[in-house]
């Protein structure tokens, strides 16, 4: 890709955003930091590349509809880069072989959810609070080290050390099934065994220490009740990688500067 005219684009920093341009197109700088808010990770650097990516990706869309003689102007951009989408992109639908394949090489993901009895501890920490989160934690792995000495001690130290309304039962949190809790924490409870976990769980509420009373695991699922649910996934799996690969095309013929555009699942942004 050549320079599109301009000089060797700036390292990014907070002080400074690099000049990106698309076939001899600018992107603002206003549009830029505008779409920084979107992107979250701990190095800047990172965050500026992803922004930069989307709106050259989206840069690159508009031009294709405007060729295409679609209507991208003001509040009809969304629309008309849907529209080149959908008429230029072309992906297979799933066969029924193809379902049948995915669904008998992937039965592990198609059982119900299990049914857990579940005590626990909340040590409470906002999310932006490092310091109390890092106490938290610490207070948590002390409790579990006493109750694995005395798991007698739960009811009392749930109600001596919860910061959740379920300390005045002990932490008895009930029978717990899928859609019951946070999504964070119950990704990680629905992968404990019977018993104390060896870890405290984390969540955006602080980090708890966790007692499985009872697990009763999912049953499989036949074919019939998840059909639509696996050709659903293969054809959302078949338009994203068709997706991806009509804009590596695109961003392999037009002339970029000012940011690298890398391909991957989680980075391309449209």
């Amino acid at each position: 890709m050549s320079s599109c005219g301009t000089s060797t684009p700036a390292t990014p920093s907070k002080e400074s955003l690099p000049v990106i341009c698309v076939n001899g197109v600018t992107i603002e700088e206003t549009a830029l930091a505008n779409e920084l808010q979107y992107h979250a990770h701990k190095n800047f650097d990172v965050v500026v590349q992803q922004a930069g990516q989307t709106l050259v990706i989206r840069q690159l869309l508009v031009e294709q509809a405007e060729k295409l003689g679609l209507d991208v102007s003001g509040d009809n951009e969304e629309k008309g880069v849907q529209q080149l989408l959908e008429t230029q992109v072309i992906y297979d639908d799933p066969k029924e072989e193809d379902c049948q394949r995915y669904f008998d090489n992937n039965r592990a993901k198609f059982t119900t959810m299990p049914l857990m009895e579940v005590d626990h501890i909340l040590l409470a920490a906002a999310k932006d609070d490092i310091e109390g989160r890092d106490d938290a934690k610490t207070d948590a792995n002390d409790i579990i080290n006493r109750l694995q000495d005395d798991p007698s001690l739960f009811a009392d130290l749930a109600k001596h050390h919860s910061a959740c309304p379920s300390k005045e039962t002990g932490g008895s949190l009930g029978q717990i099934s899928n859609g019951q809790t946070v999504p964070e924490f119950e990704r990680q409870l629905m992968l404990l065994p019977e018993g104390l976990a060896s870890k405290p769980l984390e969540s955006r509420y602080g980090f708890h220490v966790v007692n499985i009373a009872r697990k009763i695991e999912g049953k499989p699922l036949e074919y019939t009740m998840v059909y639509d649910k696996v050709r659903g996934y293969l054809v959302h799996r078949s338009s994203h990688l068709a997706i991806q690969t009509y804009i590596h095309n695109l961003v392999e013929k037009a002339d970029i500067s000012g940011v690298e555009v890398k391909f991957a699942d989680e980075n391309v942004h449209v």
